[in-house]
């Protein structure tokens, strides 16, 4: 996997107060230290050398002293980067809750890996608390089987519930890999219904029986885990929302444009390409009133009639519990 911006950034600024505390260290050294080879780390000591304070004046930037003859490296002038960046205890706490969750799922993770990381975070202190302890939820059912069909390379025939059509297919698929994002757990597979790569979500996944029939090795895999799975319908036309403050999250979560902002109300009006009606709808319904459709009556009249279903099998369900309480 090539490295990102933000591996190469971790790195650089490591490596400021690594050499101030080290003059004179070898080339050699630090990209063993940080596990790249010499021309990558001579990139990164080009690159320091037009880094430093605002207004980036000559006396501003750091200086960093190389030794061509020697192969080695000091700094003159460290910028105010005079100690590695230290975890807060907020951040060193949150750091250890994760990885004890993720220690807890089971085919998840290389949990050796996991718990070396924890060794770590409490060997230096920091602000992780030894006695901290973390109990996950329950993971989905069908994920050890799911697990099981990966491991043996066999297909994988499920039951599976799609929110967003409020509706329960059966599939027979070729696992690839089980992938953790936005919060939970999805099985990324080829879909024998679709003909065509899909993304089930594992705790929606109602049953699983792994196959006699080998499973298909994916041509061509997307090494980078996508940040979220929601992918608008491109056939149906952007929809108008209005975004009450308890419904924010939608603006930072999904694909949208701002359209307009009600200071006053701390409303948000929106345009986004829903993944479908029915999608869009259980959306808004979900939402509790906090989001309004703005140029699609036929659903806002749909949601609005969905609701009042709720609320009057909610009455009926209330005045049934009522009366069997017992009387005086």
């Amino acid at each position: 996997m090539s490295e990102t911006a933000t591996d190469r950034l971790a790195r650089v600024l490591a490596m400021v107060p690594y050499i101030s505390r080290r003059p004179g260290v070898s080339i050699s050294d630090l990209a063993a230290e940080f596990g790249v080879n010499d021309a990558q780390i001579t990139k990164d000591l080009d690159l320091l050398m037009v880094c430093g304070l605002p207004g980036y004046y000559p006396d501003d930037l750091i200086d960093v002293v190389l030794d061509e003859d020697g192969g080695t490296v000091s700094i003159a002038f460290d910028a105010g980067l005079e100690r590695p960046v230290r975890l807060t205890r907020d951040e060193a706490v949150a750091l250890t809750v994760a990885l004890r969750s993720f220690a807890s799922l089971p085919g998840l993770v290389d949990a050796d890996s996991v718990y070396s990381a924890l060794a770590k975070l409490e060997l230096i202190g920091a602000g992780a608390q030894a006695s901290l302890q973390v109990e996950a939820a329950s993971p989905a059912a069908a994920l050890g089987t799911v697990r099981e069909a990966l491991d043996s390379g066999r297909q994988l025939w499920i039951k599976y519930y799609t929110a967003s059509r409020d509706a329960v297919t059966e599939r027979t698929v070729d696992p690839f890999r089980v992938l953790v994002t936005d919060g939970h757990s999805y099985l990324e597979a080829y879909c024998h219904r679709v003909n065509a790569v899909r993304h089930f979500r594992v705790d929606r996944i109602e049953e699983a029986k792994v196959l006699a029939e080998p499973s298909q090795e994916p041509l061509w895999m997307d090494a980078e885990v996508p940040p979220q799975m929601f992918h608008p319908d491109l056939s149906v036309a952007p929809i108008t929302l209005v975004l009450y403050p308890r419904a924010h999250w939608v603006a930072e979560y999904y694909q949208v444009e701002l359209v307009s902002q009600d200071s006053g109300a701390g409303a948000l009006r929106v345009r986004m390409r829903p993944a479908g009606d029915a999608w869009l709808v259980r959306l808004v319904l979900s939402l509790g009133g906090a989001a309004v459709i703005v140029d699609r009556p036929d659903l806002a009249e749909r949601v609005e009639e969905l609701a009042a279903q709720a609320l009057t099998a909610y009455h009926h369900s209330h005045v049934a519990t009522e009366s069997e309480l017992p009387t005086d």
